[in-house]
């Protein structure tokens, strides 16, 4: 079963996401990951200056981000934060061509692959990551037609 609770500390644009949609999604990005038992998920909603104050209280980067999780539960528990930046998702998906509701689908699934032990902080790892995660938001999409 996946718990997620859905918290908002800035202004969202509409139709940016819908908690079933994310709901539904998170489901299925950890049955494609073949996470088994019990998830349950803390998902912010925020902006810049938020997540640049997460960023730099527990990981030393005084910076921006898209999104930043942290995994609250050791192996094989899965408990975790994910904060997602709304405005950073709303450049990224006008740099993308694509709504802002795909792109905080796309950062939806990354946030949980960081908390499965993906990273993105080297060019192999990255692409891996970036190829995974494109793969399972494409099968998903394609069983929501």
């Amino acid at each position: 079963m996946v718990s997620v609770t859905l918290l908002k500390s800035t202004r969202v644009p509409p139709g940016a996401y819908a908690r079933r949609d994310f709901e539904q999604l998170a489901a299925y990005a950890l049955h494609a990951e073949k996470v088994r038992g019990s998830v349950e998920l803390a998902l912010d909603i925020t902006g810049h200056k938020r997540i640049q104050q997460l960023n730099r209280r527990y990981r030393g980067v005084d910076r921006t981000t898209d999104v930043i999780s942290f995994r609250n539960a050791p192996s094989p528990a899965l408990e975790g934060d994910i904060a997602i930046n709304v405005q950073q998702a709303a450049l990224q998906a006008k740099k993308m061509r694509h709504p802002l509701k795909r792109e905080m689908r796309l950062l939806l699934i990354h946030g949980i692959l960081h908390l499965l032990g993906y990273t993105d902080y080297e060019p192999v790892p990255r692409r891996r990551m970036f190829k995974r995660q494109n793969a399972i938001l494409r099968n998903w999409e394609a069983k929501q037609l």
